[in-house]
């Protein structure tokens, strides 16, 4: 016969088995729950890894797109105007899994941030083309390019060379970027993406949005379009230029050569005001836009294009999101 202490032992012992029984399904649970949840993780990762890989082949397709139509473009003629196949926008098209869509943009059209310097040293000329621009948009854009200040293309200058004194009245080096919440230096060497306006002394995000349509930061001095130039940029041209005239010259596109855009009646009394030697009626640099929908994915990829005199294309540089 068990006595009532033996009893309790043995109940106790059976407590404990039990209650160890209990821990080891509830840790053998947590870890099954744990490896089921890194499964799906890496599966999802694995998902989103191979639509990543798939939205990069399609961007790859934009890119081989463009450089064949510019190649063609090249055999076919030696003029380059927003009247050609190439300046067609790609609608977004089928494929398997999502969509891809495609843009190609003269980036001769627009103004070169990096001609402000010739040789190390400010060209005034191409200063004074960059203020009348900020001009033009600040006066023919009143709302969003109230805060656009034509002084600073000395603040540009000043980001662009290699010294660090400041250009009087409203330029700005070292001395003040470092003095802000967060600190940093003046690029003192060419300027890679219009983003990098964004760091300027005086620049705000609505400045930036309007102003950024008209740049480009192409590594070399490089030609204006005529065929492709926006209205700003054909207002920088020469002081007097308006913007109804801007408007008469792109109607008239495209020309042929230089010499029928400076004979065109809008310019009448202007032609020796301008700058014959920074105009051009062809371009080597374009900015292909890919956007590609894939599954859940959506990738949008700028990349800047150099086109050399056989036609062959050659791509600079790349960005995700935003030139």
């Amino acid at each position: 016969m068990v006595g009532m202490g033996e009893y309790v032992a043995w109940a106790s012992q059976r407590g404990v088995a039990l209650i160890k029984a209990m821990l080891v399904v509830a840790l053998a649970t947590t870890v099954a729950v744990a490896m089921v949840s890194r499964q799906q993780f890496d599966i999802r990762r694995t998902g989103n890894l191979l639509q990543l890989g798939q939205a990069g082949l399609y961007t790859d397709g934009v890119e081989a797109w463009a450089a064949q139509l510019l190649r063609r473009d090249r055999e076919d003629n030696a003029v380059d105007h927003a009247e050609e196949e190439w300046a067609t926008v790609l609608p977004p098209i089928p494929v398997d899994g999502g969509s891809v869509a495609g843009s190609i943009t003269d980036l001769q059209g627009r103004f070169n941030l990096n001609t402000l310097l010739s040789g190390g040293k400010i060209d005034s000329k191409a200063v004074e083309r960059f203020r009348r621009l900020l001009t033009a948009l600040r006066d023919e854009y009143p709302q969003e390019g109230e805060g656009i200040n034509p002084e600073l293309a000395m603040v540009m200058v000043d980001w662009l060379d290699t010294d660090l004194e400041t250009s009087f009245p409203d330029g700005a080096e070292d001395d003040h970027y470092l003095g802000g919440e967060r600190p940093y230096r003046s690029a003192n060497g060419v300027v890679v993406s219009p983003s990098e306006l964004l760091l300027l002394k005086g620049m705000d995000h609505k400045s930036y949005l309007l102003l950024k349509q008209h740049v480009t930061a192409l590594p070399e001095g490089t030609k204006i379009n005529v065929n492709t130039a926006t209205v700003p940029v054909l207002m920088s041209l020469a002081e007097g230029v308006s913007g109804a005239d801007a408007e008469a010259l792109t109607e008239a596109r495209p020309y042929e050569k230089v010499d029928d855009f400076l004979a065109h009646d809008s310019l009448a009394g202007l032609g020796d005001k301008i700058d014959k030697e920074v105009l051009t009626v062809v371009s080597d640099y374009f900015l292909i836009d890919s956007q590609v929908t894939f599954g859940a994915l959506s990738q949008q990829r700028y990349s800047v294009l150099i086109r050399d005199e056989k036609g062959e294309g050659r791509i600079l540089m790349r960005a995700q999101g935003s030139y």
